[in-house]
Protein backbone atom coordinates (compact mmCIF):
# COMPACT_ATOMS: atom_id res chain seq x y z
CA UNK A 1 0.00 0.00 0.00
CA UNK A 2 1.39 3.36 -1.03
CA UNK A 3 1.35 6.46 1.16
CA UNK A 4 -1.22 9.14 0.43
CA UNK A 5 0.31 11.37 -2.23
CA UNK A 6 -1.11 14.49 -0.51
CA UNK A 7 1.29 13.89 2.41
CA UNK A 8 4.09 15.10 0.12
CA UNK A 9 2.27 18.41 -0.20
CA UNK A 10 2.51 18.92 3.58
CA UNK A 11 6.21 18.02 3.66
CA UNK A 12 6.81 20.52 0.84
CA UNK A 13 5.21 23.27 2.93
CA UNK A 14 7.61 22.53 5.79
CA UNK A 15 10.68 22.46 3.56
CA UNK A 16 9.77 25.59 1.62
CA UNK A 17 8.95 27.43 4.84
CA UNK A 18 12.54 26.81 5.96
CA UNK A 19 13.92 27.93 2.61
CA UNK A 20 11.70 31.02 2.45
CA UNK A 21 12.72 32.29 5.88
CA UNK A 22 15.77 34.57 5.91
CA UNK A 23 18.61 33.30 8.11
CA UNK A 24 17.03 29.84 8.30
CA UNK A 25 17.68 29.25 4.62
CA UNK A 26 21.31 30.27 5.10
CA UNK A 27 21.59 27.73 7.91
CA UNK A 28 19.98 24.99 5.74
CA UNK A 29 22.34 25.77 2.84
CA UNK A 30 25.30 25.68 5.21
CA UNK A 31 24.15 22.33 6.60
CA UNK A 32 23.73 20.84 3.14
CA UNK A 33 27.08 22.13 1.98
CA UNK A 34 28.84 20.94 5.14
CA UNK A 35 28.70 17.45 3.61
CA UNK A 36 30.51 18.54 0.45
CA UNK A 37 32.18 21.46 -1.25
CA UNK A 38 31.73 24.74 0.66
CA UNK A 39 34.59 26.70 -0.87
CA UNK A 40 32.28 28.80 -3.05
CA UNK A 41 29.84 29.67 -0.21
CA UNK A 42 31.53 32.97 0.72
CA UNK A 43 31.10 36.67 0.00
CA UNK A 44 28.81 37.72 -2.81
CA UNK A 45 28.34 34.11 -4.00
CA UNK A 46 26.93 33.28 -0.55
CA UNK A 47 24.58 36.28 -0.72
CA UNK A 48 23.46 35.41 -4.24
CA UNK A 49 22.83 31.73 -3.42
CA UNK A 50 20.97 32.58 -0.22
CA UNK A 51 18.82 35.11 -2.11
CA UNK A 52 17.96 32.71 -4.93
CA UNK A 53 17.16 29.91 -2.49
CA UNK A 54 14.98 32.34 -0.53
CA UNK A 55 13.09 33.39 -3.66
CA UNK A 56 12.65 29.74 -4.70
CA UNK A 57 11.47 28.99 -1.16
CA UNK A 58 8.84 31.73 -1.29
CA UNK A 59 7.58 30.53 -4.68
CA UNK A 60 7.59 26.90 -3.57
CA UNK A 61 5.79 27.76 -0.34
CA UNK A 62 3.12 29.69 -2.22
CA UNK A 63 2.54 26.90 -4.71
CA UNK A 64 2.59 24.24 -1.98
CA UNK A 65 -0.06 26.09 0.02
CA UNK A 66 -2.12 26.62 -3.12
CA UNK A 67 -1.86 22.91 -3.92
CA UNK A 68 -3.05 22.00 -0.40
CA UNK A 69 -6.05 24.31 -0.64
CA UNK A 70 -7.15 23.09 -4.07
CA UNK A 71 -9.12 19.88 -4.52
CA UNK A 72 -7.03 17.20 -6.17
CA UNK A 73 -7.31 16.87 -9.90
CA UNK A 74 -5.39 14.91 -12.47
CA UNK A 75 -3.66 18.14 -13.56
CA UNK A 76 -2.42 18.99 -10.05
CA UNK A 77 -1.10 15.48 -9.48
CA UNK A 78 0.58 15.45 -12.91
CA UNK A 79 2.22 18.86 -12.36
CA UNK A 80 3.37 17.70 -8.91
CA UNK A 81 4.81 14.56 -10.52
CA UNK A 82 6.83 16.56 -13.05
CA UNK A 83 8.02 19.04 -10.39
CA UNK A 84 9.28 16.17 -8.21
CA UNK A 85 10.86 14.43 -11.22
CA UNK A 86 12.74 17.54 -12.39
CA UNK A 87 13.72 18.69 -8.89
CA UNK A 88 15.05 15.22 -8.12
CA UNK A 89 16.98 15.21 -11.39
CA UNK A 90 18.56 18.61 -10.65
CA UNK A 91 19.59 17.46 -7.17
CA UNK A 92 21.03 14.25 -8.62
CA UNK A 93 22.98 16.37 -11.11
CA UNK A 94 24.32 18.56 -8.27
CA UNK A 95 25.31 15.47 -6.30
CA UNK A 96 27.26 14.10 -9.27
CA UNK A 97 28.99 17.47 -9.57
CA UNK A 98 30.31 16.92 -6.04
CA UNK A 99 28.25 19.55 -4.23
CA UNK A 100 26.93 17.47 -1.32
CA UNK A 101 25.97 13.93 -0.32
CA UNK A 102 22.74 15.25 1.23
CA UNK A 103 21.55 16.19 -2.25
CA UNK A 104 21.59 12.49 -3.16
CA UNK A 105 19.27 11.79 -0.23
CA UNK A 106 16.96 14.64 -1.26
CA UNK A 107 17.03 13.45 -4.89
CA UNK A 108 16.05 9.92 -3.90
CA UNK A 109 13.23 11.33 -1.73
CA UNK A 110 11.90 13.50 -4.58
CA UNK A 111 12.18 10.71 -7.14
CA UNK A 112 10.40 8.38 -4.70
CA UNK A 113 7.65 10.96 -4.31
CA UNK A 114 7.41 11.12 -8.11
CA UNK A 115 6.85 7.35 -8.16
CA UNK A 116 4.04 7.66 -5.60
CA UNK A 117 2.50 10.50 -7.61
CA UNK A 118 2.71 8.46 -10.81
CA UNK A 119 0.95 5.59 -9.02
CA UNK A 120 -1.76 8.05 -7.96
CA UNK A 121 -2.10 9.14 -11.60
CA UNK A 122 -2.45 5.54 -12.76
CA UNK A 123 -4.96 4.84 -9.98
CA UNK A 124 -7.08 7.84 -11.04
CA UNK A 125 -7.53 6.54 -14.58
Amino acid sequence: MLPNHRNFYYSDVGLFLLLATPWLNEWVIGLVLSFGDTDFFVGSAKTMLTTFVGIAGVLGLGFSLLRLNTPDSRSIVMISFFVKLFAGSWMLFAYFQGISLILLIFAVADLGAALVLSAALIKQT
